[in-house]
């Protein structure tokens, strides 16, 4: 088991690093005026991405394997958390989930992976019990469904092409393939700008939806592909987790360099210094908890379910934790504006209940011990 990135891959992180921090520039905080303005901002940075193999799937040949593509994710992550989300919902995803569909039913639906963002709308409750939840109601007219219902924190639902609906049909679990123009679907996006707010999230109703009988598919073996499908989810989390937490130590660490407090630098008092010794300790945890999780991947686990989910909880709570500890040593400031350290507590707690939420995780987690 070894962590240890090769000349090659370093230089590929160097170079997706330069090429971000440029790309930065161009999408400062508070440019991203509308719906519009975050799907070319998705786009163009779909564009940018793909020449580093970053799309390419785990089991490519010619990826560089699960381990070096969460580096490039948590890179990623670190300059925009929020774009890096609907990124990997909208393309690296939903990628995953069209390698089950046939090429046919890709051509009839028009799935085209490079012109827009696409939206997988499978939760229903962010405080879940159910591992399966489904209450979407689906009768069958003619030749097509009518589906009512309603999904929550759909990412990406207000710009995707197409939205994947998982649903309960003759006892058997479908997705529905639901195109964003349908009629009785209505989208109804999130005001709260404190979580992600350069992230098109919202929830969506259907009222009578209509869908054609050809616009579903029963995965075989459909606990196997949600569980890949979640499996994916909780990678993003992760690597946002981490992206995040080193934004935030950055940030902080530099402040505490700087500022002064009764004539020495911040970081000289041991108050201060204990608390950021605590916060790269955590961070230290998480990574080598998360390239575990991606080892396991690499090597076909039997365990990389329940390793993925241990770092997904261990990493969004110590993003969580990290941002508490550096919202005190920063002070007031942090309460100015869109401070990237007051947002990270918010987006925290986000993605501590998106794909696997943390509490269904620690209960898969148990489940194994038993």
């Amino acid at each position: 088991m070894n962590f240890t990135f090769s000349d090659n891959e370093k230089k590929l992180f160097q170079e997706l690093e330069s090429n971000l921090t440029h790309e930065k520039k161009k999408f400062v905080q508070g440019t991203l005026h509308t719906e519009k303005d975050i799907a070319q901002a998705l786009i163009a940075l779909k564009q940018k991405l793909t020449p580093f193999g970053y799309f390419k799937a785990f089991n490519d040949s010619a990826s560089m394997g699960p381990t070096a593509t969460l580096e490039m994710m948590r890179i990623f992550a670190r300059h925009f958390p929020a774009l890096f989300l609907g990124v990997e919902y909208g393309f690296r995803i939903f990628a995953e989930m069209s390698n089950c569909l046939t090429e046919s039913f890709i051509q009839s639906l028009q799935i085209d992976d490079t012109i827009i963002p696409y939206a997988i709308a499978f939760c229903e409750d962010f405080v879940e019990t159910d591992t399966n939840p489904s209450s979407i109601n689906i009768q069958f007219v003619d030749d097509h469904f009518l589906l009512s219902g309603e999904k929550s924190f759909v990412i990406n639902a207000g710009i995707a092409k197409w939205i994947a609906v998982n649903a309960h049909i003759d006892g058997r679990e479908a997705i529905f393939f639901i195109s964003c123009h349908s009629e009785g679907l209505e989208i109804r996006p999130h005001g709260n700008k404190r979580i992600f707010p350069e992230l098109a999230i919202a929830n969506i109703a259907l009222k009578n939806c209509p869908v054609p009988k050809d616009n579903l598919i029963y995965p075989e073996q459909m606990n196997i592909f949600v569980s890949q499908i979640q499996l994916f989810e909780n990678l993003a989390c992760i690597a946002c987790a981490l992206g995040m937490i080193d934004q935030c130590m950055e940030t902080t660490t530099r402040f505490a360099k700087t500022h002064q407090s009764e004539n020495k630098p911040l970081i000289a008092h041991q108050a201060v210094a204990f608390s950021l010794a605590e916060a790269v300790t955590l961070r230290q945890t998480a990574e080598l908890l998360a390239y575990r999780a991606t080892w396991m991947i690499t090597k076909d686990d039997s365990e990389k379910f329940v390793m993925t989910q241990c770092a997904k909880v261990f990493c969004t709570e110590s993003a969580e934790t990290i941002a508490s500890q550096c919202m005190n040593i920063l002070g007031g400031q942090v309460f100015l504006e869109n401070h990237m350290v007051e947002q990270m507590l918010f987006n925290s707690k986000f993605i501590q209940l998106l794909g696997t939420s943390t509490h269904l995780a620690r209960i898969a987690i148990a489940d194994v011990l038993l």
